[in-house]
């Protein structure tokens, strides 16, 4: 799992280092077909026989990979003569066409933009699993998941359930309590008993979701208890809890169980919010790629909404300035010569020097943005 390390190195390292630089980035799920007999070797060789890479630098490319077993969905690599980094994710990463096995690959300006929207736009979560007899904590960032050995160590479990009613005689040590004074008091008791184990926890899960710089909690576990703890949670944890869940029947419940049980939660979250985002832009947004274009690069937009990935082709014009087609060209840059170049080449840059913020929906919201919205959209500045 990527720590904070890679991604700082991807950041103030890779992302300005000097080109050229071979940035290449390949499909090699293993239970693709496409990719039976490490296909995948194949298709990143044809990739970089289309480029003017040295070929000491794609013999060493090739060589180093020779020996990869990869259990992940999508390779990211970056090399050059002081450079040979792999990435291996288990997610999908917007502007890339590797479907079906194919690879891209440019060598060119270091093209991290693909990767790095990954690492600052998926959620980093953490699962609060909680049970009547043990309480663990899991990371989950960029399709995989981890446990932290011993994050709830020494909390008092026993104590850990909100009371539950109690039936007409509750036992406590062999000694039945017919109500009245004694009975209250023992049931205030254990009231005290739960609030203070619901502090420590949450007391403990502030130094866990700073440590491991977490950005959304997932509360696992029986309904009451996990609401319970939430409401014991300080504010600046309650702003992060993303989701509640039904436990697992196994308190000792694996981390891949519990990344199964998560995977389709977590994707009908994100289907909601994206749905939301477009309902948004229905409200009160710009749409249409001629329209938004415009926008975008009049700094208008703080948003931009796009496809996961972009199939358009757009002009662009010597001044810089990017149209949908010829007229456009002629009405705003006359005179002017332009070059035909893919949209999802262009979106990043455009969106980096206008200020606006650029958020790429896959799935049922990507096909909507093409239906209703005609392939982009945006929302205002003002």
């Amino acid at each position: 799992m990527l720590r904070k390390d890679d991604i700082r190195f991807v950041k103030e390292s890779l992302a300005p280092h000097v080109a050229p630089v071979l940035s290449a980035y390949l499909n090699v799920n293993p239970a693709e077909p496409t990719n039976a007999g490490r296909a995948w070797q194949a298709h990143l060789k044809n990739a970089l026989k289309n480029l003017d890479v040295p070929r000491d630098l794609a013999k060493q490319v090739i060589d180093k990979l020779e020996m990869e077993r990869p259990v992940g969905r999508t390779y990211a690599i970056f090399a050059a003569d002081d450079l040979f980094k792999t990435y291996e994710l288990h997610v999908d990463l917007p502007l890339i066409d590797i479907a079906r096995g194919r690879a891209e690959a440019r060598w060119s300006e270091p093209w991290v933009f693909p990767f790095a929207y990954a690492l600052d736009e998926y959620e980093r979560y953490g699962v609060v699993f909680a049970d009547k007899t043990t309480w663990r904590f899991f990371e989950m960032y960029l399709g995989e998941i981890a446990e932290v050995a011993d994050a709830f160590l020494n909390l008092p479990i026993d104590h850990s359930r909100k009371l539950e009613k109690r039936p007409a005689q509750t036992f406590v040590q062999g000694v039945p309590l017919r109500g009245g004074a004694q009975g209250d008091r023992y049931e205030r008791h254990i009231e005290a008993w739960v609030q203070r184990f619901y502090k420590q926890a949450a007391h403990r899960l502030e130094h866990l979701v700073d440590q491991w710089r977490i950005t959304a909690l997932i509360l696992m576990g029986p309904t009451e208890d996990t609401h319970f703890f939430e409401q014991n949670l300080p504010r600046s944890l309650r702003l992060r809890v993303a989701m509640h869940t039904a436990s697992l029947p196994e308190p000792g419940a694996s981390a891949g169980q519990i990344m199964k049980r998560l995977e389709p939660v977590i994707a009908n979250s994100i289907e909601a919010r994206e749905t939301a985002l477009l309902d948004e832009v229905r409200e009160r947004g710009q749409w249409t790629a001629p329209t938004v274009l415009r926008a975008l690069q009049m700094g208008r937009l703080h948003l931009l909404v796009a496809p996961w990935n972009p199939g358009a082709k757009v002009l662009r014009a010597s001044g810089g300035l990017v149209v949908e087609d010829q007229r456009e060209l002629e009405v705003y840059c006359p005179g002017q010569t332009a070059q035909e170049v893919n949209l999802r080449d262009v979106l990043p840059d455009l969106a980096a020097a206008h200020g606006a913020r650029p958020e790429f929906v896959q799935g049922k919201a990507e096909a909507r943005l093409h239906q209703e919205f005609g392939g982009l959209a945006g929302l205002s500045r003002w």
